[in-house]
């Protein structure tokens, strides 16, 4: 394995790469990566090679070439990613309070007294019903 990077936020265009492999959950082509990305719009070869390039160098990616194909596997799990961007998320908008982003996303309609509900099933389940 790789020398181990520290990660950072990804631009919109790479982290759509990214989920493409992460929701795949195995090593893919470029061709198949090209693939599953045209479904929402045209992708040029050379930009998306470029991006991989970018998401190897960025320590999230690895590759291996085989015959004439290439292939890229995740260094970076997508777990850990997202925990990252939650936190940065939480951070910047919230002041890193929970409460603030759950009760912005409740004022404003985002979420439902339903999914309170759920939430506070969750915390429930996780803490073991301790306070």
């Amino acid at each position: 394995m790789k020398e181990s990077k520290e990660i950072s936020r990804l631009p919109d265009t790479e982290l759509e790469v990214m989920k493409v492999i992460w929701n795949e959950g195995r090593t893919l082509s470029t061709s198949e990566i090209k693939e599953r990305l045209e479904i929402r719009r045209s992708w040029n070869i050379s930009a998306l090679q470029t991006l991989l390039n970018r998401l190897i160098d960025r320590g999230f990616l690895d590759s291996y070439k085989e015959g004439k194909n290439r292939f890229y596997t995740s260094i970076v799990e997508e777990d850990t990613y997202l925990a990252l961007e939650n936190q940065l998320f939480l951070d910047k908008v919230n002041n890193n309070s929970l409460t603030k982003l759950v009760a912005s996303l409740y004022d404003s309609c985002a979420i439902s007294k339903n999914d309170l509900d759920e939430l506070a099933a969750y915390i429930h389940q996780k803490t073991g019903g301790k306070d």
